[in-house]
């Protein structure tokens, strides 16, 4: 069970019966939520519930659920630890990727699984198209960079199409305003879904992106990623997948109150941590970094 909006993420899995809710309108309530899932689960019991994301909402429904169920088992988000170096109490240390953290919870009942690495989940394409992906948009407005940088990359590689990802009124008014003016730019398609976006991030030669949803999606493509980092940070984990090398982002040593964050929600005392961790990096620190990379697709 998951958002709806993820549903065709897990459509190759025959074995998987996917239930999509809808946290924000019709199913916002517990009392909602608990009954559209009952409906979906009439005479369905379970060996194990596993809990991915224990949250408020999901204690409850472990606690609603938990007759249907012989275990039930919720992975370790290590809160206490997060907090800790938000707080300045822990000096800045690399915590466990949170996949790492969902894979140990499956290997208390599956120990086969530690054996096993993460991969990627999509084959390499034979052609890769002269297009570079940029995702500048996060759901925190503290994780984006300034949109006026991206007008140097833009003009340094005139001979590449850029696809800008943007969705939802906002996103697609500011990139009108910010990127479409220039004639190798363009949106992308609106009504495209969430599985053929990946499949057209694995087309790019490069795709570059803020600590977002995108990033993410991204990273499981054969397609090399750019993340920016400001006020959150990649060792609390949620750093890109195979992509550590191409993270930019200003040092802990000339910047310590990084990070201010786990998540980009910013508490008034640390907003000029989080701004000034944004507008220290520079359009050529991200031009330097794109050229490693097309050098290594050979491009």
């Amino acid at each position: 069970m998951s958002n709806e909006k993820h549903k065709e993420l897990f459509s190759s899995y025959e074995r998987l019966h996917f239930i999509g809710v809808d946290l924000k309108h019709k199913h916002k309530r517990i009392t909602q939520l608990y009954r559209f899932i009952n409906q979906n689960l009439t005479n369905i019991s379970f060996d194990t519930i596993y809990d991915f994301h224990d949250v408020i909402r999901t204690k409850i429904l472990r606690l609603l659920l938990a007759k249907k169920a012989k275990k039930v088992r919720v992975f370790n988000k290590d809160r206490k630890s997060k907090k800790k170096i938000i707080s300045k109490k822990w000096p800045l240390i690399k915590l466990e990727h949170t996949t790492e953290r969902y894979k140990n919870c499956l290997c208390v009942d599956y120990p086969i699984l530690k054996e096993k690495k993460l991969d990627k989940i999509i084959a390499k394409t034979q052609v890769k198209k002269k297009r570079i992906g940029i995702a500048p948009f996060a759901a925190h407005s503290s994780k984006i960079w300034p949109l006026n940088n991206y007008k140097d990359i833009i003009s340094n590689y005139s001979d590449y199409e850029f696809i800008i990802f943007g969705f939802g009124s906002n996103e697609v008014e500011l990139t009108n305003e910010y990127f479409l003016d220039y004639p190798n730019c363009k949106l992308i398609d609106q009504d495209l879904s969430i599985k053929n976006q990946i499949k057209l991030i694995n087309e790019f030669y490069l795709f570059i992106t803020m600590d977002s949803a995108n990033m993410h999606l991204s990273s499981l493509t054969n397609t090399q990623v750019i993340s920016i980092w400001g006020p959150t940070h990649p060792f609390i984990g949620f750093g890109p997948l195979f992509n550590e090398e191409n993270i930019i982002q200003i040092e802990h040593s000339e910047l310590p109150c990084r990070p201010c964050s786990v998540y980009g929600k910013i508490k008034s005392k640390d907003e000029n941590c989080a701004k000034l961790s944004m507008e220290k990096i520079s359009a050529e620190m991200v031009i330097n970094q794109m050229e490693i990379c097309l050098k290594k697709d050979g491009s």
